[in-house]
């Protein structure tokens, strides 16, 4: 074979072995670019579902307009980064979609149920949620292992929810049910806060106690559902 052919011959060779290279280098380009957009992809998710964490807080009050201490202990946690505040009776008359709830509770760390102590209990607004969303909710894993707090108003002092006292029976005791429901769905029953005497001289100190005390636990509860996202 002449010289000049077996040069052309190898300059083919070499060419189309340069071209397969190549191909799979192209390839391999493709593949880094896949696993580039796809770890990019994670921690977006990763981000947006750690921004979707909050304390979620039902407001269960029938007249806010006129209300003096539930309006100063919500407007001292509205404001802080992560809370979500769900007036429910500004639903008042409708029922409550459960696929819309079932989203919200799931992307919540915590859960607060803010209300006035209405013949020891909550307004019925919480009560008809409980009985439409939480019944559902109770046997999914939305709402299984998350904080439960109930923050509460009453118009008599501490003094009158004692033993022995004027309603015989602490809040603690009569909050009972709200207890039992949050461990018979797996969540983890706070220590209330309670913010006594409404009806008496000493509300507006009562309520400015109460209303720090109710900053430093939601605080405490983003805070700890953040700490879980520090690894």
């Amino acid at each position: 074979m002449p010289a000049k052919i077996q040069i052309q011959k190898q300059r083919e060779i070499l060419l189309f072995l340069i071209k397969i290279l190549s191909f799979e280098n192209f390839f391999l380009f493709l593949d880094l670019v896949y696993y580039r957009c796809s770890c990019f992809i994670l921690n977006t998710r990763l981000i947006m579902n750690k921004d979707l964490r909050k304390v979620v807080i039902l407001l269960a009050h029938p007249n806010m307009k006129e209300s003096q201490a539930n309006k100063a202990l919500i407007d001292a946690v509205s404001d802080i980064e992560g809370v979500a505040v769900f007036n429910l009776y500004d639903q008042q008359g409708a029922s409550f979609d459960v696929d819309e709830w079932s989203k919200i509770i799931s992307d919540a760390s915590a859960l607060i149920y803010q209300f006035p102590f209405h013949w020891m209990a909550a307004p019925s607004l919480l009560k008809k949620w409980q009985d439409e969303v939480f019944t559902f909710l109770s046997k999914t894993p939305a709402v299984a292992g998350k904080p439960l707090t109930v923050v509460t108003t009453t118009g008599s002092e501490y003094e009158a929810y004692r033993s022995g006292g004027r309603n015989r029976f602490t809040v603690d005791e009569l909050l009972r049910p709200y207890q039992v429901s949050a461990i018979h769905s797996g969540m983890s029953w706070q220590t209330p806060v309670v913010v006594y005497g409404m009806g008496t001289a000493d509300a507006g100190k009562n309520i400015a106690e109460g209303a720090n005390l109710y900053k430093q636990r939601v605080e405490m509860l983003i805070g700890s559902s953040n700490a879980g996202n520090n690894w």
